[in-house]
């Protein structure tokens, strides 16, 4: 018989999990502008396989959230990690066609999105509310590891070989970490009643009433937090390149900075919630307001000093993932005594990429039709938008979750 995993065990496993996920997913985004130097594409041909991963990605949060309380949540992940691998493997043979790039990647994003619905699945159902904070928290700074990873080595690759090899590398750690999953997974005991007999029921996205109204502003939120996330983090070596003329490889790495604070920043954002909220959308209101004045001290310092911008965009990228810690990853947990948790996860994370998609293909036409200064400016305005959507949110939220 195999022994259970102690819940930091779990911890351990998911975390390899998520970052293989990670670098897996954000490789194509981190050396956009090499691919761009080498093939002549522009930038909006490019974003467009973006805007199909954010798609499929989005879309698939759905789907496989509801896998992931039908069947057994751990053979969903086992599925989207091997074909995530795959997908990456055989990625840069297409290279030739945005068509043939997009419909990979668009595959790659529907097999990233078999893997957090069933993970917050997991941790719901195994762990109490104290151990799902601290392992959600060691969760996501994974990514964060995984986002400095592929932004540390990229530029090696690239240099040594080309923009194709850093598909490859993440291909086999992927692989690696697959394998250590397939062995520990067998250790993950699921606590929660009836998953077994879930595969004979229709699974529902069960809201209560008094959940709607804020849900709808929440919604809205993690819409905005998606369009500030992983537009600047998509674009922020692009914006390095015009506007400081630095060497797109170099750009690269100095990226790396944005990963680096994002980790301080999960590990501040996680202590001042459990000291001082006991609401997450309230936390994510005092995140919000500090992102948009971040922002306004980038509108007016955007072409002074390529450090400055740097550091800016790096808090502006820590602090929307600390909203997104907030939102995504604890508004979940007030769903439990309801049922269908992996569902509402991936329902809720599905807005984040809608985000994504919008700001990824909106960001090239700005920067390519208006400029950086324009484009800062309407990160301005949707930080605020996110920002008013959590304060109009905040008490209804308060009286649902307090009932």
């Amino acid at each position: 018989m195999n022994k259970t995993l102690s819940y930091k065990g779990l911890g351990v496993i998911l975390s390899i999990v998520y970052f293989a996920s990670y670098i897996t997913r954000i490789n194509f985004a981190a050396i956009i502008s090499s691919v761009i130097f080498d093939t002549g594409y522009l930038k909006s041909d490019l974003s467009v396989i973006l805007v199909v991963l954010f798609v499929t990605y989005g879309f698939g949060q759905i789907i496989n959230g509801i896998l992931g309380d039908k069947f057994n949540p751990k053979k969903v992940i086992t599925i989207g990690l091997l074909l995530a691998c795959i997908i990456n493997l055989i990625f840069p043979l297409f290279s030739h066609s945005i068509a043939l790039m997009s419909i990979l990647w668009g595959i790659n994003g529907f097999a990233q999105a078999m893997l957090w619905p069933p993970i917050v699945r997991i941790m719901v159902s195994t762990l109490n509310e104290e151990q799902y904070n601290e392992t959600t928290s060691k969760v996501i700074k994974s990514s964060s590891l995984g986002t400095i990873f592929v932004y540390l080595v990229s530029p090696l690759m690239i240099s040594l070989f080309n923009w194709k090899s850093v598909f490859i590398l993440c291909a086999i750690i992927g692989i690696i970490a697959f394998i250590i999953w397939y062995i520990f997974q067998k250790q993950i005991e699921i606590k929660d009643v009836n998953y077994m007999n879930k595969e004979k029921e229709k699974i529902k996205l069960n809201l209560p009433n008094s959940a709607l109204f804020p849900l709808v502003f929440i919604f809205i939120a993690i819409i905005l937090q998606g369009m500030l996330r992983d537009g600047i983090t998509s674009w922020m070596p692009s914006y390095l390149v015009d506007v400081f003329s630095i060497k797109e490889e170099l750009s690269i790495l100095i990226t790396l900075s944005q990963a680096i604070i994002t980790l301080i920043a999960l590990e501040i954002f996680s202590y001042i919630y459990k000291k001082f909220f006991d609401n997450e959308v309230l936390c994510a209101t005092f995140i919000f307001a500090l992102i948009s004045f971040i922002v306004l001290l980038l509108l007016f310092t955007y072409d002074f000093n390529a450090l400055i911008s740097t550091i800016l965009m790096a808090l502006i990228i820590g602090a929307v993932h600390g909203v997104n810690l907030m939102l995504v990853c604890h508004v979940p947990k007030r769903f439990k005594k309801y049922g269908s948790i992996s569902t509402i996860s991936g329902v809720i994370n599905s807005f984040t990429y809608i985000g994504s998609a919008i700001s990824t293909y909106g960001i090239a036409l700005l920067v390519e039709n208006s400029g950086w200064n324009i484009t800062i400016l309407v990160w301005l305005i949707i930080s605020l938008l996110g920002l008013s959507c959590c304060l109009l949110a905040y008490n209804k939220w308060k009286i649902f979750f307090k009932k």
